[in-house]
């Protein structure tokens, strides 16, 4: 067991500007628009969808049913119906639990996060990993040979939230599709900077989170399904919809299927604004991380005493870089650099130890600098001057 120490921290002074470099973790600021429309549901509408009688609530239907378009749009998915949930880990443990028994394997990879590494165990489905360079990339040139005569799916992370770097996403439906295994994608650091064509690669589940790269509020994801898929997958809670309440049993259909109990709807209202605000502005978007990350990558490895984990591609890697101290403590740094800049990080595992071992930074893990379209270059200055005074002084 690893525990990352925090020397105490003196009182935080009002006035030290934050500087964030965690949007691995949660992206901040916030789309325009996502707080006041948080705001406005809780304030003017606030009704329970499927519940509440009157023309707030027929209002808020709609407003749900043109999300679930945007959603599906933005993946590639349209004419599915995306379901909602409380987030990508619920969403990944649905899928997981409601399609996979203990008698059942799967393949994956080192890259993957502890929503399905621990789901997996939770459930006692056996799985098999794709081997990798060391540099942060999975091989299939073994899938073949892991494939076993109870192996089901592969499950594959977009892109990994320890390096940065995006999978093969292609290759990945191409080998499942010749086995007939379930394609099921963590999209979470991926989305929706990252090409995911659902219909085109032929995914069979895709779950999404709506605070990471959306800009989004905390608390909310979902999923996507084929229909195959879907018509297999048990739920993995039950409850009130709204619907068919005569029945004890689940309604059959989506999204009433997965989707028990109250929404949470002022975070949808918030993940509302932020798919209109990407939507109008995904070029412009786009070019600024791909600004930023080629930007904050060149600034990192001209630090003398530190190395960025994995391989650097442009086109093929987020805005998220692993940072390997070599002489100093990560924690001590991670440290360092809040209580002299107010600059924000992550340090440690990050919730996926096997993508450590496969880039050699097990067990003393990480930190984790994570930027958006909203890191100025400003801030990247301000984060490379005060790494470089931490690690070389």
């Amino acid at each position: 067991m690893i525990f990352v120490y925090f020397p105490p921290s003196s009182a935080i002074i009002p006035s030290m500007r934050r500087i964030y470099f965690d949007n691995g973790a949660t992206s901040y600021p916030k789309a325009p628009g996502v707080s006041r429309a948080v705001s406005r549901f809780l304030d003017e509408e606030c009704v329970n969808v499927n519940r509440t009688y009157g023309s707030r609530g027929r209002k808020e239907e709609e407003n749900l049913f043109s999300m679930r378009e945007k959603t599906a749009e933005v993946f590639g998915a349209t004419g599915r119906i995306p379901v909602f949930s409380s987030g990508l880990t619920e969403s990944m443990n649905t899928i997981i639990s409601g399609f996979l028994t203990d008698r059942d394997h799967v393949i994956t990879t080192s890259f993957e996060h502890n929503a399905v590494l621990r789901a997996l165990t939770l459930h006692n489905i056996s799985f098999s990993l794709l081997p990798d360079d060391g540099r942060g990339n999975t091989l299939f040139d073994s899938f073949n040979s892991l494939v076993r005569s109870n192996t089901r799916a592969l499950i594959i992370n977009a892109a990994s939230n320890v390096s940065g770097i995006t999978a093969d996403l292609e290759k990945a439906a191409e080998c499942a599709s010749s086995h007939d295994l379930a394609l099921i994608v963590d999209s979470a650091q991926a989305s929706p900077f990252c090409s995911m064509d659902f219909n085109a690669l032929g995914i069979s589940a895709l779950a999404f989170t709506a605070h990471k790269g959306f800009m989004g509020p905390e608390g909310l994801g979902g999923m996507i399904l084929s229909d195959d898929f879907a018509e297999h997958l048990t739920p993995l809670i039950a409850g009130g919809t709204g619907s068919i309440s005569d029945s004890l049993d689940m309604p059959s259909f989506l999204p009433d299927k997965f989707e028990a109990g109250t929404l949470n709807t002022p975070a949808l209202c918030g993940f509302d604004a932020a798919l209109d605000y990407y939507t109008a502005n995904k070029d412009s978007l786009s070019a600024r991380l791909s600004d930023v990350k080629v930007s904050l990558y060149e600034k990192l490895r001209g630090i003398n005493g530190i190395s960025v984990a994995g391989e650097f591609v442009p086109e093929r890697h987020t805005a998220l870089f692993s940072v390997i101290t070599e002489n100093k403590d990560p924690a001590q740094v991670c440290w360092a650099l809040s209580e002299r800049r107010g600059i924000e990080t992550r340090v440690g595992l990050h919730c996926a130890p096997l993508a450590h071992k496969a880039l050699g930074t097990y067990p003393q893990g990480t930190l984790r600098i994570s930027a958006s379209p909203f890191t100025s270059d400003e801030e990247i200055e301000i984060l490379a001057a005060t790494l470089d005074e931490v690690i070389n002084e």
